[in-house]
């Protein structure tokens, strides 16, 4: 479902896709997780040529996609399959890295060439579509809520296979099922131990 009626106090938009029980992803997964991520930001600056704050948080995805594959999973050619921790906390607050500041600057360049290209790409797709981007557009400005049926219809099916649809409450009751369950199944543990990892899903 894809809305651009206000949802929360913090976003102009709503965007919701069925959460994937994959907890492995390649490179070239998270490469497109970045680049949906982005497109927003990107339709934007191409039909308005201007760009707003309304991107805040997918950009915050990107950058956090980016660094983990720089930093974490060993996906940036230029620095190695290397992984380094969160920093960590020292006893006065400030943050201790395993590497150095040569290294920290390979990585952020590391990353910024990453999120560059997604975006390079992106803004490529969108180009190669805009027919099927004003498409979308219309509809949206005329019903303010699209959903999977009606998205097919405009654009037509997607290029890998039809999506498995659930119904929202279904959604709902299992997002809800999962969460009762690991809190049962969750162990006391000390601060700073067993918490989720920063990378996406």
């Amino acid at each position: 479902m894809v809305s651009i009626a206000p949802r929360t106090n913090a976003a102009l938009g709503f965007a919701q896709m069925l959460p994937r029980d994959q907890h492995l992803f390649t490179k070239e997964q998270l490469f497109e997780r970045m680049c949906m991520a982005l497109g927003g930001r990107a339709s934007e600056a191409i039909s308005f040529n201007k760009v707003t704050s309304g991107a805040q948080d997918d950009l915050r995805k990107v950058t956090g996609i980016a660094y983990s594959m720089v930093k974490q999973f060993g996906m940036a050619p230029g620095i190695g399959p290397i992984s380094f921790p969160e920093a960590q906390q020292g006893l006065l607050g400030i943050g201790r890295r395993p590497f150095s500041q040569g290294l920290q600057q390979m990585m952020d360049h590391e990353a910024k060439l990453l999120v560059a290209q997604a975006y390079r790409h992106t803004e490529k797709v969108l180009l190669d579509n805009l027919d099927k981007l004003q498409a979308l557009a219309n509809a949206l400005l005329e019903k303010e809520v699209i959903n999977y049926e009606d998205i097919e219809a405009l654009i037509g099916p997607p290029p890998h296979g039809p999506k498995k649809m659930i119904a929202p409450q279904r959604w709902i009751d299992a997002q809800r099922d999962k969460q009762a369950l690991g809190e049962e199944d969750a162990a006391p543990q000390p601060p700073g131990q067993g918490q989720e990892p920063s990378w996406p899903r």
